[in-house]
């Protein structure tokens, strides 16, 4: 037969179990707004029953014996696999909202635009070719066409040189975030080598993870170790980045690239795997991926139209306008009678190309010097300069596209529309998915208040009749102490 204090020591439990929950209960609330808290639960369990006693097993109590997160690592690694095409996308949109800004079209400053006023003032030189006033102003239209393209190639290039920076700190973002995931590692390793579980350690590593997935495509295991416990496995494309406790580096290497590097654009960083020579990293998807594809997709074979692509053809555009207008004022007179010379300066080094055109110094201080006349026949001949406008129709100009010059600028614009809508539906799809992932995960992982506030009360109920059998039994052993067998005394 069972003692008094045996179940004294059943509800000596259930205060502890009870005390336990209302613990884990009030850590969930506390975090409720931590970011990547994982909700907790402790488990509980009948310890273990004495036997001997010919009127049945009796129990013995209760036991807390867990905390668990709750956490699924399919939903962690399905974020992380949608998580790096949406980060991905989502830079790519952004670049070609700013390509877009870049070109400003259709607008009043845009290249179509002051080309269209360069031809009208062509035009109105047609009619009076001996006008001082309408050569001066073919020369500010001619002027303003140049600056204009100058200052697109230019902030194609700025842009360039601002995504070669963010990669570089998007770089050491990866090295430090990989450090931390390291760091954390052997704290936790440490921490449950006696069996228990470092929850809160591991969700401050799945923070980090989430951050990592989005700068960069990723793979994460964890392989058994000894005691239960194991290791992580951290791949980016194939090779390791952290190894349990310890983590490889990134570096960027310098190039340059023709085409960048030899009109001011500066060098190219390849990121790649420090300490071997060479070795750059696959990077698959992630903002690295956006920014490496927006840098460097020069549009060849399957490559992406990137900054680069937008890059050469305005360059293809300058060139091969100064080239076939020059050709054709060679031909004529100017109004001094002398052989018309280069109308767009092609002297300089490297050719001429968006960030360099520009109209020739002599003939942009003397407008006696554009040569409006076929025939050495005075001021009243304008034979040149209709020619030279009717290259504005020419068809044969550039080598990649069989059109008018307007014709090449919207074929460039179309081009950037396409992109652009491309990079907007992948990075609204993408989200969709990211979002509907981040939901499942928050609706297992999240913590509810109004399920934690139930919890409190269903613990406190039951810490509180833990407590009042107690009580009981308190008063029960006084009774047998102090009063049995006072009767009738």
């Amino acid at each position: 037969m069972r003692t008094t204090f045996g179940t004294f020591n059943i509800a000596t439990s259930g205060l502890f179990a009870s005390q336990r929950s209302l613990d884990v209960t009030s850590h969930n609330i506390s975090n409720s707004n931590t970011e990547g808290y994982s909700r907790q639960s402790s488990l509980q369990r009948a310890t273990m029953p004495t036997y001997g006693d010919p009127t049945g097993v009796v129990g013995t109590g209760v036991e807390a014996y867990d905390i668990i997160r709750m956490r699924s690592s399919y939903l962690d690694q399905k974020y992380w696999g949608q998580n790096k095409t949406y980060q991905e996308w989502s830079i790519k949109q952004e670049s070609l909202r700013q390509i877009e800004g870049i070109f400003n079209e259709p607008s009043e400053t845009g290249i179509r635009k002051v080309m269209d006023e360069f031809f009208t003032s062509l035009e109105e030189l047609s009619k009076k070719p001996g006008d001082d006033t309408c050569r001066v102003a073919v020369l500010e239209k001619a002027n303003v066409l140049t600056v204009s393209i100058n200052r697109n190639g230019q902030e194609l290039l700025n842009a360039i040189k601002d995504q070669n920076f963010s990669i570089k700190n998007k770089v050491s973002e990866v090295n430090s975030l990989s450090e931390q995931i390291a760091n954390l590692n052997k704290h936790i390793f440490g921490f449950e080598l006696n069996g228990t579980k470092a929850n809160d350690l591991r969700d401050q590593r799945n923070v980090l993870l989430d951050k990592l997935s989005s700068i960069v495509n990723i793979t994460v295991s964890e392989m058994p170790g000894p005691n239960g416990n194991n290791y992580m496995d951290v791949k980016i494309g194939g090779i390791t980045l952290v190894n349990h406790i310890s983590y490889n580096k990134l570096t960027t290497q310098d190039k340059s690239v023709p085409g960048i590097s030899d009109i001011g654009g500066g060098k190219i960083s390849d990121v790649v795997w420090d300490g071997v020579q060479d070795q750059k990293v696959n990077i698959e998807g992630g903002e690295l991926k956006g920014m490496l594809d927006v840098r460097d997709g020069n549009g060849t074979g399957f490559n992406y139209r990137g900054l680069p692509y937008y890059l050469s053809k305005l360059n293809e555009f300058a060139s091969s306008f100064a080239s076939s207008f020059n050709e054709q004022h060679n031909q004529g007179v100017d109004s001094e009678g002398n052989q018309g010379t280069d109308f767009f300066d092609e002297s300089g080094t490297p050719s001429v190309n968006s960030v360099n055109f520009k109209v020739d110094p002599d003939i942009l201080t003397n407008s006696n010097k554009i040569a409006a006349a076929a025939l050495n026949d005075g001021e009243s001949d304008n034979g040149n300069v209709n020619l030279l406008i009717a290259l504005r129709k020419s068809t044969t100009m550039f080598p990649s596209v069989k059109g008018t010059p307007d014709d090449y600028i919207k074929s460039l614009l179309s081009a950037l529309a396409v992109d652009s809508s491309q990079a907007k539906r992948m990075s609204t799809n993408s989200q969709v998915l990211v979002d509907q992932t981040e939901n499942r995960r928050l609706s297992e992982s999240g913590v509810s208040l109004d399920e934690e506030m139930t919890n409190m009360v269903k613990f406190q109920q039951s810490y509180n009749a833990s407590a009042r059998m107690i009580t009981t039994l308190d008063a029960i052993m006084d009774t047998t102490v102090n009063r049995l067998g006072l009767v009738g005394r």
